[in-house]
């Protein structure tokens, strides 16, 4: 009896350590200092809300911890040089890394999907290890050091929500030969731009480039070999692109302010809302040869080399309104047999001719514009007024303004 009694009593015992230890993964935590984080060792799973800030904090690991399901914020720390997690396999729950300004390396290597990672001022942030990562909710990586001299964290991933990549200056190449697909926002912007025309501040602030800046380009090259679905895309600041096999995109699809020469996307076979191709100043061919419905707007201006646009040449519907702006000497649209809203086309070449676009223009249902030898041809607004840049612009403002022009175009010819 007494044997059975005392293993009762460990049994016991064991079961109230064991509770005590689960309280203490589901609950709110605020740690300051690396000894702090030693109530939260043991936990394998947590389900609550960790947030980590302090200035004494120089590493943290925590190797126990397999499932996340709760929060994890880690934020303002002026000495953090380095965060593992180096036993968590999945996670429904949310990483966010804010304002660690000598963060160098993050390491999740057991990482197969996570819901949530924001990484978001961490200059000198130079290794991101996900090795392991399949799937993500969502992935934010915003004023970070990474170049592609370390460890990126989407070599083996397969699928996204949401995936943001921006001002990362040093990011000179962003290949993702395993992507599939992204079924929310994609936003490639303002990356390696460390040595272009661009400064830091004017690629954020301006589109005039700095008195003591350099000539060269700058700017990410992007590859997307394995991408064949989008939803909502927004590509900037590019100096080569790969969507070889791309087939669908659900929403709206840009490509604003690169240094592209060609857009070749040979396989898109519908855009589900706006296409804009817009401020690209080296861009002279365009191709998008299976390409048969646009759900929305097509936009094109502003792109100063581009003279001929006959890339589209099995497009047959504009379900918003059709505006182009340039220096146009050839616009073909041959298969376009219904454009739902207005048309409006202006060209500044004396060698533009109206009439090839004349099926299109009868297929308008909204009023339609089509103009050669214009002294002017950049975007206007719905009464004729000019929206050039008066100012500084940062990078979201322009893609405001661009929006604005499809906005009020469809408004100025869509009856």
């Amino acid at each position: 009896m007494t044997r059975f009694t005392s293993s009762l009593l460990v049994l016991v015992s064991a079961a109230v350590v064991a509770s005590a230890q689960q309280e203490g993964c589901a609950k709110q935590v605020v740690v300051a200092s690396e000894a702090d984080l030693a109530s939260l060792a043991a936990c394998s799973t947590f389900s609550g809300t960790v947030t980590i800030s302090g200035p004494a904090i120089t590493a943290i690991s925590w190797p126990a911890l397999q499932s996340l399901t709760g929060s994890i914020q880690v934020k303002s720390n002026p000495h953090l040089s380095t965060f593992a997690l180096e036993g968590l396999k999945a996670s429904t729950g949310s990483i966010r890394l804010y304002n660690n300004t000598v963060l160098s390396a993050v390491s999740f290597p057991s990482l197969q999907s996570l819901h949530a990672l924001e990484i978001i001022t961490a200059p000198n942030l130079r290794q991101l290890s996900l090795s392991t990562i399949d799937s993500l909710g969502s992935l934010t990586l915003e004023d970070t050091g990474l170049d592609n001299s370390g460890q990126l964290p989407w070599s083996t991933l397969q699928k996204a929500t949401d995936l943001g990549v921006s001002n990362n200056k040093y990011l000179k190449t962003i290949e993702m030969g395993h992507l599939q697909s992204v079924s929310g926002k994609f936003v490639i912007a303002a990356n390696g731009l460390s040595d272009s025309k661009y400064s830091a501040a004017s690629s954020i602030s301006s589109s005039t480039p700095s008195a003591d800046s350099t000539t060269s380009p700058g700017g990410t090259i992007l590859s997307l070999t394995n991408l064949t679905t989008a939803s909502n895309c927004t590509f900037r600041h590019l100096t080569d692109l790969q969507l070889p096999v791309l087939s669908t995109v659900s929403a709206s699809l840009s490509f604003d302010e690169t240094s592209l020469t060609s857009i070749v996307i040979p396989h898109l076979k519908s855009v589900g809302q706006t296409l804009s191709i817009v401020s690209n100043d080296k861009l002279s061919n365009i191709s998008f040869s299976d390409l048969t419905a646009i759900g929305g707007a097509l936009l094109i201006a502003n792109n100063t080399e581009l003279t001929v646009v006959d890339g589209f040449r099995q497009l047959k519907d504009i379900s918003g309104v059709l505006n182009m702006r340039g220096a146009f000497s050839t616009v073909s649209l041959p298969a376009v047999t219904t454009v739902k809203g207005g048309m409006s086309v202006l060209s500044s070449s004396n060698d533009f001719d109206c009439s090839t676009l004349s099926k299109v223009k009868a297929s308008a249902k909204g009023k339609t514009v089509c103009q050669a030898k214009v002294k002017s041809a950049r975007p206007t607004n719905a009464d004729g007024g000019s929206l050039e840049n008066k100012g500084s612009l940062n990078v979201i403002a322009k893609g405001t303004m661009w929006s604005a022009v499809v906005t009020m175009s469809f408004l100025a010819f869509a009856l």
